[in-house]
């Protein structure tokens, strides 16, 4: 009976999961979301239309003694919404509660966003979901998922970008002028070479780091070079007396 008593205790509505749209730029900075969710929330006066009843042995479970042969008897468990607790059932047509056992509840919740949540992590009001007779309200969760950045993708705490270049720039060096997810504006240099495909680590330019470790995660820029189409017999020639390579042809 005590095992029992404590499973009776613990049972509660089912939790409910929401999903929570936000931008990438919000779970950068932080933010925060003034939400309007409707629960269900008991009567006022639902206890006045409890009844005793033996056969309810929790919520939604009755049980009943049936015969099944002579002086044989077995227990059937049988499921009935009118169980609200152990002993007690929901009186149909109570005056008390005219509209049943709920009623709808408008509340307002404030959702705090903090900087760098991962996509998947839960944001927990406890004992906010649904309310019912002999459970407890179960919690709410808003489900922090990532809406898709225009140039930025996310992996963890670090942002990896794509750079369209020039063949120019990736013979002579370059500098390129970037904005960041806040607006702040940061200039990467290249002064070497640049291989298509290359991949440049720019330390601190990722997203906040959690868990109270502190910093930014890091920025990977991948440069996809862009070689011209086609060439005039002039370029060509020009660039082979620069970079040298096999004579005499005009043919690359």
């Amino acid at each position: 009976p005590g095992g029992g008593g404590r499973q009776q205790r613990e049972q509660s509505t089912p939790n409910v999961n929401i999903p929570l749209r936000v931008s990438l730029k919000q779970l950068y900075l932080g933010d925060t979301i003034e939400v309007e969710y409707v629960r269900q929330t008991l009567c006022v006066n639902w206890q006045e239309c409890m009844k005793a009843n033996q056969e309810c042995q929790g919520p939604g479970v009755k049980v009943r003694m049936q015969q099944i042969a002579p002086g044989f008897v077995q227990q059937v468990q049988q499921r009935d919404e009118r169980c609200v607790a152990r002993g007690k059932m929901w009186s149909s047509n109570c005056r008390a509660c005219p509209d049943g056992q709920t009623q709808s509840e408008k509340i307002e919740l404030t959702i705090d966003l903090n900087k760098g949540m991962y996509p998947g992590e839960p944001i927990t009001f406890e004992g906010v979901a649904d309310e019912k007779p002999g459970m407890s309200p179960g919690d709410l969760n808003f489900v922090v998922t990532q809406e898709k950045h225009e140039y930025y993708h996310r992996d963890g705490d670090h942002l990896y970008v794509t750079m369209e270049i020039p063949l120019v720039d990736a013979l002579t060096g370059f500098k390129h002028e970037f904005e960041h997810l806040d607006g702040h504006k940061f200039v990467v240099n290249v002064d070497d070479v640049t291989e298509c495909d290359h991949v440049m680590r720019v330390s601190g330019k990722g997203m906040p780091r959690r868990g109270g470790r502190g910093g930014y995660g890091d920025l990977f820029i991948t440069f996809d070079v862009d070689f011209p189409e086609t060439l005039t017999a002039d370029q060509k020639k020009g660039i082979r007396q620069i970079l040298g390579g096999r004579g005499g042809s005009d043919e690359l």
